[in-house]
């Protein structure tokens, strides 16, 4: 077996335990009487107040110590946060093992770090749209998975089980990285913790004075931002504009991510290799703009379906996109601190977005949490636009 479909497979069950989670929290957090914005922010924010904390220190171990021991340190700090969660039995519990598997959540910019290893410039795109994919199927079949056990009842809904079932894949994950995963960055190639020069200690050192991958980590911190607003907001919203289950919103996470993993998986990696990423990253906002829309005025089923797809396909895109031209842009000493403060920009966003989307929603109505995240797009064109790069295709896609 390649080391990128084990790495596909050890991330897909890593995430597979992640998603299973995400349906569940807002109506845990609600039924412990969570205010409005604590039951948006609460899961999703403060696990991404760790994680932004936490992800550039992990991408820079990476590329001090390599790849596969910062991927088992996390993989087992997932299954402690989901232990932890499990057996809480009160709103402070809650927030505090969301809290310690955001600070563990070091596989993200290592999991990316290690396909830059192993791939060229030119089929970069392709590797972390599969590795990307494996993210998606988690977020696919993780909240199906969670509603399902969670079942149709809100009120008796207990997080136990789902957060065991969780936990018990994150170990197969750490399993698999211990004995089915090679390292991928050779020793010769690593970089000191302390390297030499003023600031080399700095997991931002890898961005810092290089407006393109300032603009893409700062772009990204803003797309960030809205799609968490959406995905924290979703199990509210969709409850009161549809009476939507824990069990529906599971279905709804479910064809959202079934849409990414088409996209990153079969779509992302041959499109930028004909048109390069900054148009790509540019057709990611056009589809952010059409779900937002849809959405702010979303009255039944087909509406909600339209404007959840067409977010979900700008989601998928952007993501594997910038990642792609941030990995090719940086040194390759730097790979992983860059693409760390790449997610820990994205990780960022998911603090902000759950935090405002609660408060936006309950204070000026269905459409505003959707409405404000359009706006957050105009600065984030402007601020791709500095890019060069990306603007060529690569090479021509062989038919």
């Amino acid at each position: 077996m390649s080391p990128l479909l084990t790495l596909f497979l050890i991330v897909f069950i890593d995430l597979l335990g992640f998603g299973i989670i995400l349906p569940l929290f807002p109506f845990v957090a609600e039924k412990y009487g969570a205010a409005p914005w604590l039951i948006t922010f609460g899961g999703a924010g403060i696990y991404a107040l760790a994680q932004v904390i936490a992800t550039p220190i992990w991408g820079r171990l990476s590329d001090s110590v390599g790849r596969k021991p910062v991927l088992m340190i996390s993989m087992l700090g997932a299954v402690g946060g989901h232990l932890m969660l499990g057996f809480s039995d009160s709103l402070a519990m809650l927030i505090v093992a969301r809290a310690f598997s955001g600070l563990m959540s070091g596989n993200i910019s290592a999991a990316f770090a290690y396909v830059a290893d192993i791939t060229t410039p030119e089929n970069r795109a392709k590797g972390l749209g599969t590795v990307g994919a494996a993210f998606g199927l988690g977020f696919m079949f993780g909240p199906m998975i969670g509603g399902l056990l969670g079942g149709p009842d809100a009120q008796h809904l207990s997080l136990l089980v789902p957060a065991l079932v969780g936990a018990g894949l994150s170990t197969l994950a750490v399993l698999g990285t211990l004995f089915a995963l090679p390292e991928s960055l050779k020793p010769e190639h690593r970089k000191p913790w302390r390297g030499e020069g003023s600031g080399s200690h700095s997991p931002f050192a890898a961005v810092q004075g290089k407006p393109v991958l300032v603009g893409v980590v700062v772009a990204a911190l803003l797309l960030a931002t809205g799609g968490a607003a959406v995905q924290s907001v979703l199990p509210v919203w969709g409850a009161d504009i549809l009476d939507l289950s824990p069990r529906d919103v599971g279905w709804v996470f479910f064809v959202m991510g079934a849409v990414g993993v088409t996209v990153q998986g079969g779509l992302v990696g041959r499109l930028v290799r004909r048109y390069g990423e900054k148009p790509m990253l540019y057709a990611s906002l056009g589809a952010h703009v059409v779900g937002y829309g849809v959405m702010a005025f979303a009255h039944n089923w087909t509406s909600m379906w339209a404007g959840t797809l067409s977010f979900a396909v700008g989601h998928a895109i952007f993501n594997t996109t910038a990642s792609s031209l941030l990995s090719i842009e940086a040194e390759p000493r730097d790979r992983g601190a860059a693409l760390g403060a790449l997610q820990a920009s994205t990780a960022a966003g998911r603090i902000v977005g759950p935090a405002s989307s609660g408060a936006l929603y309950d204070g000026f109505g269905h459409a505003a949490p959707f409405l404000a995240c359009a706006a957050l797009l105009v600065p984030a064109a402007l601020l791709l636009s500095r890019s060069h790069k990306g603007d060529r295709p690569h090479e021509p896609v062989e038919p």
